[in-house]
């Protein structure tokens, strides 16, 4: 019995090494080559649905934006050409949120190259802040039979939202102002000469008084300078009043509590609450 084991283990030795001398002999090795296409945004880190952010400057300017597919697998002598479609459950609407720049249906990778872009553009003034508009891309195939598609990397969604900076530009010329229990009336705002963040508004108060916003861009925040203003002939005191003051970038808005008094005896006129719009 162990005579025969001895035996059965030689002749799986004696074949082991057969097999190891096939493989190291030289032109006899197997290759296998694979080419597939993919989204490169999809093969990063960042996933399969990657928000971003495009700023909003609400003078109609749109942004452009692009994604890559990729050859990987060996360059080919002849362009490829790659298919593409916008996935029906795409919530971003073409022509309000988004635009595609490249015509048709599909891009091609020039011959000897590894990658090709589908150009779009984003629409920002038609995207309100808070807003996600998802725009879904899949590749769906190619003219090159032994090419395919990346089952993991074959599509991409990039979620379409806005970030608006502060603009000083936006916030002057006619605004309305809402002063609650008194009314709604317009005003007009001038960009400040001493400061770049500061507007001057006419009418404070609906009684013609001249008075400066300074604007933080660093925060969001708004700050009425406590300032002498003269109105209907009698110097008053306009400071800023309790609460939160903050301008909306997106919205073209700022709100600011104030208070009134006459400079004379410090009595108080006024405390209340202005909400401007553009």
């Amino acid at each position: 019995m162990k005579r025969n084991k001895i035996f059965s283990i030689g002749v799986a030795l004696m074949m082991a090494a057969a097999l190891v001398s096939c493989f190291d002999d030289p032109g006899t090795d197997i290759v296998l080559e694979t080419s597939f296409l993919e989204i490169n945004e999809a093969a990063t880190t960042a996933g399969l649905d990657v928000g971003k952010a495009y700023e909003r400057l609400n003078n109609g300017s749109t942004k452009k934006d692009s994604i890559r597919i990729n050859l990987v697998g060996r360059q080919r002598s002849n362009p490829v050409t790659v298919n593409f479609t916008i996935d029906a459950s795409s919530t971003a609407v073409p022509g309000v949120h988004y635009n595609l720049i490249t015509t048709g249906t599909s891009v091609t990778i020039p011959a000897n190259q590894s990658y090709a872009y589908i150009r779009f553009e984003v629409l920002p003034d038609n995207i309100d802040a808070g807003e996600v508009w998802k725009l879904r891309f899949n590749l769906t195939g190619s003219d090159a039979a032994d090419i395919s598609l990346s089952e993991n990397y074959k599509y991409f969604t990039r979620s379409l939202r806005i970030l608006c900076p502060f603009v000083r530009s936006n916030f002057t010329g006619t605004l309305n102002v809402d002063e609650p229990g008194y009314g709604t009336y317009t005003t007009v705002s001038s960009p400040d000469g001493a400061d770049a963040n500061t507007i001057v508004i006419n009418n404070f108060w609906d009684f013609g008084g001249t008075v400066k916003y300074v604007f933080n861009p660093a925060n969001t925040t708004v700050t009425l300078p406590t300032q002498d203003v003269v109105m209907g002939g009698v110097t008053y005191v306009v400071a800023q009043g309790t609460g939160n003051a903050t301008y909306d970038a997106c919205e073209l808005q700022f709100v600011v509590p104030y208070t009134v008094r006459r400079k004379s005896d410090n009595a108080l006129f006024d405390s209340n609450t202005h909400t401007f719009r553009k």
